[in-house]
């Protein structure tokens, strides 16, 4: 089959050239690798039409760049992205692997935990949601559709094939149990618990070490 395809999806509200995308880019390049890397700000209504559906398709569209049905794949998503890379990992049998970052399960549950119950409804009123965009550095609005489609996705999509979680025990913004209760009971989802917070710029080098040692055999084919 060869060396599969590679996939980097980058979290909500940031970009292509965040600095984990970066990282993971100049790391896998050591391998000859140059993983597609979509920029989930674009599609129809820009960011502020951004649903995690578009998102999937636009991640399908990166596996087609890369050949994923000659070769298959491997997918690695930060935060959102995590999500999206474990939602096509439960479906998608060309997915040889999935590394997760502090993946974003259950979001509409944290959306609520964010906002609570009145800035939902204010949210819901007003079809739009103003938002830091850290990846652009500066407010932008996010519509309402996002959080009625996440509400109509698998909180937890459990990957079927090989799969390695990274996660900060000090993660603010996405609970680390999120992840446990994903990985309980299923010998091939490997959870690695991290003394780093959401961001995990701090571990940078532990996460590549990590994602090295596990995807291995696969960075080796020929």
């Amino acid at each position: 089959m060869g060396r599969p395809g590679f996939v980097y999806l980058h979290g909500f509200a940031s970009s292509p050239s965040s600095e984990k995308a970066r990282f993971y880019r100049e790391k896998l390049a050591s391998f000859g690798v140059e993983p597609e890397v979509p920029d989930l700000n674009e599609g129809p209504g820009g960011f502020h039409g951004m649903t995690l559906s578009r998102c999937v398709k636009a991640a399908e569209a990166a596996l087609e760049r890369v050949d994923a049905g000659r070769r298959g794949a491997v997918i690695i998503g930060s935060s959102m992205g995590g999500l999206i890379a474990a939602l096509i990992a439960a479906r998608d049998p060309r997915i040889r692997a999935a590394v997760l970052l502090a993946p974003a399960f259950d979001l509409p549950a944290r959306w609520t935990a964010w906002l609570g119950e009145e800035g939902i409804a204010a949210w819901r009123r007003d079809r739009e949601l103003e938002v830091d965009h850290y990846g652009w550095g500066r407010k932008e609005k996010l519509g309402f559709g996002f959080y009625l489609d996440s509400m109509g996705l698998p909180p937890y999509p459990r990957p079927s094939c090989p799969t390695l979680i990274l996660h900060g025990v000090r993660d603010a913004e996405v609970s680390i149990g999120t992840s446990m209760k994903l990985a309980d009971g299923f010998p091939h989802i490997r959870l690695v618990e991290l003394d780093t917070d959401h961001g995990m710029l701090d571990v940078k080098e532990r996460l590549w070490s990590e994602t090295e040692a596990f995807l291995r055999p696969l960075l080796r084919e020929g």
